[in-house]
């Protein structure tokens, strides 16, 4: 499966000292079949999903260590997971420091591995963010031509594609399964993304009240979060409410947008937009599959993957942006802002809209395709 960043990643682990590549995104984003396909058939992988292939490789005293290496002396390591074992972590330094052992690791849980790994990987280790797909991932996947150089690229294939990646996103599974299994599929997901996962980062069981505030941050995308809200209505304290939603950012699940102040006026510092990276995870938390005429919050759907269109293609392309949005007291607003270095942009999505603003650009049904790319 071709992504983005494959090339990226082939020739930093082609450099004779590698940094260990960490790969995070959501579950079956494609984390571990990138890692496969970087390396071909050059390595040995352990899923620390499996209790044994953890026993495997941290039952090892210096001795083993130095035959491990030996053993995989010209092979590149993968692991799967690597949240599931804080006592991983030395062994990758030893084998790093002492072998040159490459290494990929994957993982879908930010928090804990940033915990996990501390201080001991620290300089050695280079991150990337995996996405759902963008639309030019599933052009160059289904063998079409593809123009970098054109503003728009396959537009009557890509604006079908556009419309299905509004009501169920871009998961890469999607691609390998019948139009009329989407629904069941993605409620499937959504139920183990939440109910599962969640909750096993968390170490809690209070399953409906996660899964609760999950459907309430859904309902809200490209609105101001009110956190005294989301507690009342869940019954969960505000710091409670907080803690839950550090979780499913660090899982890839949401991403939080926060006020930037424009060249002209200064933001309010204090509110928050959330985002959801898969819409078709946001879509099935709803329970709403219904056709992008046939919704009322066809404009808020549209922002969503606007924006994270936009920082899909900054973060694959290396570049260091600021992206949030303008709210100003008197109640102006702009819907996405996008600061790097010296340049700034400035976006309103309006469905069916082609109202022009000075200096904003409009993004509508029409146009916004080429953000996804």
């Amino acid at each position: 499966m071709y992504r983005e960043i494959t090339q990226k990643l082939i020739t930093l682990l082609g450099q004779p000292k590698s940094p260990i590549i960490l790969i995070l995104g959501m579950r079956q984003v494609g984390k571990s079949t990138l890692a496969e396909n970087i390396v071909k058939n050059n390595y040995v992988k352990f899923n620390f999903d499996l209790r044994s292939d953890i026993d495997e490789f941290i039952n090892q005293n210096r001795h083993d260590l130095s035959l491990f290496s030996e053993k995989y002396k010209d092979r590149i390591i993968i692991i799967d997971e690597i949240q599931k074992s804080p006592e991983a972590t030395s062994i990758i330094k030893h084998l790093y420091d002492n072998f040159s052992m490459k290494f990929i690791l994957t993982g879908s849980s930010e928090i804990k591995i940033r915990k996990n790994l501390g201080d001991s990987l620290a300089g050695r280790v280079h991150e990337v963010k995996l996405y759902p797909l963008s639309i030019r991932e599933i052009n160059l996947q289904s063998n079409m031509n593809w123009n970098n150089n054109s503003e728009f690229v396959n537009y009557e294939e890509n604006q079908k594609i556009l419309l299905r990646t509004l009501i169920y996103g871009s998961l890469p599974n999607l691609q390998n399964i019948d139009f009329k299994d989407y629904e069941t599929y993605l409620n499937d997901y959504t139920n183990i993304l939440i109910s599962k996962d969640v909750l096993e980062l968390e170490g809690t069981r209070k399953s409906t009240k996660i899964y609760f505030l999950a459907k309430l941050l859904a309902l809200q995308i490209g609105q101001l979060v009110n956190f005294n809200e989301l507690a009342l209505n869940t019954e969960l304290s505000r710091e409670t409410v907080y803690r839950y939603i550090d979780t499913f950012e660090q899982m890839g699940i949401i991403i939080r947008a926060k006020p930037i102040s424009t060249n002209e006026r200064e933001s309010i510092s204090k509110a928050t937009k959330i985002y959801f990276t898969d819409l078709g995870v946001r879509n099935s938390l709803i329970g709403n599959f219904n056709l992008l005429n046939q919704r009322l919050d066809k404009g808020q759907i549209l922002e969503n993957a606007v924006f994270v269109g936009i920082k899909r293609q900054d973060e694959y392309n290396n570049i260091n942006s600021s992206l949030g949005f303008f709210r100003s007291i008197s109640g102006s607003e702009i819907d996405i802002v996008r600061k790097n270095k010296n340049q700034e942009n400035l976006y309103e999505v309006k469905v069916g809209s082609n109202r022009s603003r000075k200096n904003v650009d409009i993004i509508n049904v029409e146009n916004a395709q080429k953000y996804l790319y």
